[in-house]
């Protein structure tokens, strides 16, 4: 008998392992196939602008995780700037159509970049029409560089003015018996305020409300520009958020009518001379960009995507050390990139990983010309990193400087106590344990730590100097932690420019002195699911099945197996794989 139902259980596995196969061979014929042919555009083409995905730099924006193995949709900014460019001169697309709905806003440089190609499509005499439903404040400023926004009848409209909101932990450290230990150089280095405040200090208010006023004084000079308003008439609404009802929008005059989607598609259809009962020819973006591919031979421009905090490390989630300096150095030998353009999109982080990456970058640039280009936000360690440079390019309204360093250990003492956890220790020397978490920092080693901090910062503003070509009182004085805009890093010789990605390659391939070339995006990030298996203990054959498989299932499966073999003692587990979708 047990053999019986053994044979039974081998056949059920042996056909369901078939049913498998034969799945994983039908879906990667179907992706071959359909992956092979184009989107067709034809004459009389909308092109459609929407937020359903999100707008990225680069694959280094991707996260990864066991929830998300399978390939992301993505948009790809530079991808999406030269479909733009290359719609302007393309006889098959009549105009551009703006769609929105509150999901997946670009950030503040991508909005800006976005609306000035925008700006610039308009000259070709093509139109340009928005439809809203649920629009955010920063979808609204791209869509007024539309010839006409129409706004869904129940629809509103997030016109609100800007902020820059903290959360503080003081008061909570202090409840349950948690205390910080802080050591910063800088008054304006904030990032420790919520450990050490219930408020806003007032340099650091200073600062943000500097960095919110400029930002938002902008945008008001542009849409009210765009509406044919005044900047107070703006502010006006935003103070009363009159905007925020469909019908308040449009007496203010912030849209030209309120229709329904389905009467936005005949507006369009007019717009066109189509009959109201064809269909409208759209192409997203996405479709478009892929039908006008760059070429991938010559030389190259290479641009290095640095995303996220900076810590050490050998993987693909920010700017991790092992990763960033193995890559510069391949930079370095590719005797096809004759240029290199440093895109930082970074808060900073770990100090010793900053000092590396930016020893590397030194010695790719005695071998070709590096240029750097800030995005949202190149402060504190995303700043001291580009100190190796031919050219430093900020955007308007980069958050950068933050030239300062900070150290803080946590204390859990009194919050040990309280639950009555006590400790004890021997030690061979004076200290052995010259840090604990329930003890804080020994009096000499909180000595030390303050002169290390010292002793970074004094670097970090050499660097500077160096880079700057800036007296060291000079620096010192615009250090302290404090943070500029990119306007107020080019008024205090931060940065050598005001521009975008797009002026950063271009001047890049000048001091290379090449004029026919390519850009190319590194580092060249694996796919979720091979950075997964990195991370799993397989042999080198299980992981090329896998990968050959091309099946997240399968990777799933062996994930739970794995799971289930490093299991030890009884165990409650539900034995079913349960999931909503």
């Amino acid at each position: 008998m047990k053999t019986f139902f053994g044979r039974v259980l081998a056949v059920i596995v042996g056909i369901g392992l078939f049913c498998m196969l034969l799945f994983i061979l039908f879906s990667g014929i179907v992706a071959l196939v359909g992956g092979s042919s184009k989107p067709q555009i034809s004459s009389g083409t909308v092109l459609k602008i929407d937020f359903d995905v999100p707008m990225r730099e680069s694959a280094m924006e991707e996260e990864t995780s066991i929830f998300n193995i399978e390939p992301q949709t993505t948009e790809y900014f530079m991808d999406i700037l030269h479909a733009i460019e290359k719609a302007k001169d393309d006889p098959k697309i009549e105009g551009i159509s703006i769609e929105m709905d509150m999901v997946n806003d670009p950030g503040t440089a991508q909005l800006n970049v976005l609306r000035r190609a925008l700006v610039d499509f308009k000259q070709s005499g093509k139109f340009i029409y928005a439809y809203g439903n649920r629009i955010s404040q920063t979808q609204y400023f791209l869509a007024t560089v539309a010839d006409s926004i129409f706004h869904n009848p129940l629809g509103n409209l997030e016109l609100k003015g800007l902020s820059s909101e903290v959360l503080f932990f003081k008061n909570l450290g202090e409840k349950y018996g948690i205390e910080y230990q802080i050591i910063r150089h800088g008054d304006y280095k904030s990032a420790v305020e919520p450990f050490m405040r219930s408020d806003l200090s007032e340099e650091n208010r200073e600062q943000l409300q500097i960095m919110v006023n400029q930002m938002w004084d902008s945008m008001v000079s542009e849409i009210a520009a765009a509406r044919n308003l005044s900047p107070q008439q703006i502010n006006q609404v935003a103070d009363s958020l009159a905007a925020f009802t469909a019908q308040g929008a449009l007496s203010n005059g912030l849209v030209d009518a309120l229709v329904h989607e389905s009467q936005y598609h005949d507006v369009l259809k007019a717009r066109l001379g189509i009959d109201a009962d064809k269909d409208l020819k759209y192409a997203s973006i996405t479709d478009y960009s892929s039908t006008h591919l760059k070429k991938t031979s010559g030389d190259k421009v290479a641009v290095l995507y640095a995303y996220g905090g900076i810590m050490p490390g050998d993987s693909y989630t920010g700017i991790q050390s092992e990763t960033y300096k193995e890559e510069i150095r391949k930079l370095a030998q590719d005797d096809k990139v004759k240029a290199v353009v440093l895109r930082v999109n970074s808060g900073g982080g770990d100090a010793n990983t900053s000092e590396e990456i930016l020893y590397e970058l030194k010695k790719l640039r005695e071998k070709k010309p590096v240029v750097v280009s800030f995005g949202d936000v190149a402060a504190s360690g995303g700043y001291y990193i580009a100190m190796a440079n031919d050219g430093l390019i900020a955007e308007p309204y980069t958050i950068t400087g933050s030239i300062g360093v900070l150290g803080m250990i946590p204390n859990f003492k009194g919050l040990a106590n309280n639950i009555g956890v006590t400790w004890d220790k021997v030690e061979t020397n004076a200290n052995s344990v010259y840090y604990s978490p329930f003890n804080g920092l020994k009096p000499g080693a909180e000595v030390m730590m303050r002169n290390q901090v010292e002793g970074i910062y004094n670097v970090f503003i050499q660097h500077v100097a160096e880079g700057r070509n800036m007296p060291l009182a000079r620096v010192d004085s615009l250090g302290g932690g404090r943070i500029y805009t990119g306007i107020e890093a080019k008024r205090n010789g931060l940065v050598d420019d005001i521009g975008y990605l797009a002026d950063a390659i271009k001047l890049a391939a000048q001091k290379a002195e090449i004029t026919n070339y390519n850009v190319k995006s590194y580092p060249i990030r694996p796919s979720n699911m091979e950075l997964l298996l990195k991370s799993m203990n397989l042999s080198q054959e299980v992981k090329n099945q896998i990968l050959t498989s091309g099946s997240p299932e399968i990777l799933k499966m062996y994930m739970r197996i794995d799971q289930l073999t490093k299991m030890n003692g009884v165990q409650a587990l539900w034995p079913y794989d349960f999931q909503v979708k």
